[in-house]
C-alpha cells in the first residue's frame, strides 16, 4: 500500500512539473483510475477462491474441549472435562476435485477479464486524451480563423472608407467574425469538459496544454488488409471469445459433476479424546478412533436428474454464447479494419485538400485585391481551409484510435502500441 501511494505521489509530482504525454496518462490510469483498480481487486479475490476450493481436499485438523460442573440431590459434585483432536482427510470425492478444476478455470476467466479491463482502460484514456487534443486543435484553428477574419474585416472597412468596396463586404465579414466568436465559446467549453473527464480518471490536474500532432505524420497501413484474415485472428485470440470458450468448458465440468453425483465419497478420520470425570472418585479415559466412511446418495427426490437436465441446458447456452461472441468479433474486427483503412485514406485526402485550400485562399485574396473577387469569396476560402484543417486533425486521431480498436479486437492491444503512438505525436512537434 505504501509503495502504491509513493508511486502515485511521484507520478503526480512529475506530472505537475512537466507536460504529460499519452503514454504517461495511460500508466497513471493504471495506478489511480478507480474503475481499473476495482477490476484488479476482483482478480485478487478470484485467486483466493482457488485456495478455498483446494481446502476440502487437504487434511483438516480440529480441536475441541468442554467442561461441565454438575450437582445432584445428594450434594455430590461431578466435574467432567473433555479434550479432543480430530484429523480428517478426503480420500475420494469426485465433486470436490471437479470444484477445484472449475476454480482454476474461473481464475483464468478473471485473468482474462483483467486483461480486458486493461484494454478498455487504454482505449478509454486514449479516447479522453484525444478528445482534449481535438478540442485544443479546434480552439487553435478557430483563433487563427478569427484573426484572419478580423484582418479581412479591417481590410473591408478600409476599402469602404476609400470607396473601393460596398458596405456589404464589411457586413459579411462582421457576421462571419461574430459566428466565429460563438464557435470559440462553444469550443472552450468542450475543451474544459474533455479536460475534466480525463482528470477524473487520473485523479490529478493536467498541464495547461497537451502536446498534439502539429505536422504530417506517417501512418502505416496494416500488413494484412483482408477482413477475413483479421476475423480469423480475432476468433483465435480475442479475449472475450477466450472467456466464452472457458465458460463452455466450465459448463461441461458442471454437467460432469451432475452425472457423477451418485458416485460414493470416501473419507478417513483420526480422533483422540481424553475424558476426565471428577466426582467421588476420578475416572479418566483416553479414546482413539480411526474411521473410514463411505457415502453415496440413493434417492434425493429427483434433484439429481433435474440438476443434470439443467446442466445440459447451461452447456447448450454457453455453446451458443460462444458462437455469438465469435460472430461479434467477426463484425468488430472487420469494422475496425475498414474504419482504420478508411481513416488512413481520409487523412491522405484531407492533407491534399489542405494544400489545395491554401492555394485557393491565396488566389482569392489576390483576386479580391485586384477586384476580380468579392469579400465573401475570401471568407468562404478561409472557412474552407480552417474547416479542412479541423477535419484533418480529427481524422488523424480517429485513425490512431481505430488502430488500437483493431488490435483490441484481435487481443493484441498492449502498452507498447500506446508508447509508439505517444512517440509519433512527440515527433510531430
Amino acid at each position: 500500500m505504501k509503495k502504491a501511494v509513493m508511486t502515485i505521489t511521484l507520478l503526480i509530482f512529475t506530472t505537475n512539473l512537466s507536460a504529460i504525454d499519452l503514454f504517461d496518462a495511460v500508466n497513471l490510469a493504471f495506478e489511480s483510475d478507480p474503475q481499473f483498480l476495482r477490476d484488479r481487486d476482483l482478480l485478487d479475490k478470484q485467486k483466493e477462491l482457488i485456495n478455498q476450493a483446494r481446502a476440502p481436499l487437504m487434511p483438516n485438523i480440529f480441536i475441541s474441549g468442554s467442561y461441565a460442573d454438575a450437582e445432584n440431590s445428594i450434594n455430590s459434585d461431578a466435574n467432567t472435562k473433555n479434550v479432543g483432536v480430530t484429523l480428517s482427510q478426503t480420500l475420494f470425492d469426485r465433486e470436490k476435485f471437479l470444484n477445484l478444476d472449475q476454480s482454476k478455470l474461473n481464475l483464468e476467466i478473471a485473468e482474462l477479464n483483467f486483461l480486458i479491463s486493461k484494454e478498455q482502460t487504454i482505449l478509454r484514456i486514449v479516447g479522453a486524451y484525444f478528445d482534449i487534443l481535438i478540442a485544443q486543435n479546434n480552439l487553435k484553428t478557430i483563433e487563427a480563423e478569427k484573426d484572419a477574419v478580423r484582418e479581412q474585416l479591417e481590410f473591408a472597412k478600409r476599402n469602404f472608407e476609400v470607396g473601393t468596396s460596398t458596405i456589404t463586404d464589411q457586413q459579411e465579414a462582421q457576421a462571419r467574425f461574430d459566428l466565429i466568436r460563438a464557435s470559440e465559446i462553444r469550443t472552450k467549453n468542450s475543451l474544459a469538459i474533455a479536460r475534466t473527464n480525463l482528470e477524473k480518471s487520473l485523479l490529478t490536474p493536467l498541464p495547461e496544454n497537451l502536446r498534439g500532432i502539429n505536422k504530417k505524420i506517417n501512418l502505416e497501413r496494416p500488413e494484412i488488409t483482408t477482413p477475413k484474415e483479421w476475423m480469423k485472428i480475432a476468433r483465435d485470440n480475442n479475449l472475450t471469445v477466450k472467456i466464452a470458450r472457458i465458460k463452455t468448458e466450465l459448463a461441461f465440468l458442471e454437467l460432469k459433476k451432475k452425472k457423477l453425483a451418485r458416485m460414493p465419497s470416501l473419507n478417513f478420520s483420526l480422533s483422540a479424546n481424553n475424558s476426565t470425570v471428577d466426582s467421588t472418585s476420578t475416572i479418566s479415559q483416553n479414546i482413539k478412533t480411526a474411521t473410514l466412511s463411505i457415502s453415496a446418495p440413493i434417492y434425493t427426490g429427483g434433484s439429481i436428474n433435474a440438476s443434470e437436465r439443467q446442466a445440459i441446458s447451461d452447456l447448450r447456452r454457453e455453446e451458443n454464447s460462444l458462437e455469438f461472441e465469435m460472430l461479434n468479433v467477426d463484425r468488430f474486427a472487420g469494422k475496425s479494419l475498414r474504419t482504420f483503412i478508411a481513416g488512413l485514406s481520409q487523412v491522405e485526402a484531407l492533407e491534399a485538400a489542405e494544400e489545395s485550400s491554401k492555394v485557393a485562399l491565396e488566389s482569392n485574396k489576390l483576386g479580391y485585391e485586384v477586384g476580380v473577387r468579392i469579400n465573401i469569396d475570401v471568407l468562404n476560402a478561409q472557412r474552407q481551409l480552417f474547416s479542412t484543417q479541423r477535419d484533418l486533425a480529427v481524422a488523424r486521431y480517429e485513425a490512431l484510435q481505430s488502430k488500437l480498436e483493431l488490435l483490441s479486437a484481435v487481443g493484441d492491444l498492449t502498452l507498447s502500441e500506446v508508447q509508439q503512438i505517444s512517440q509519433l505525436i512527440k515527433n510531430s512537434n
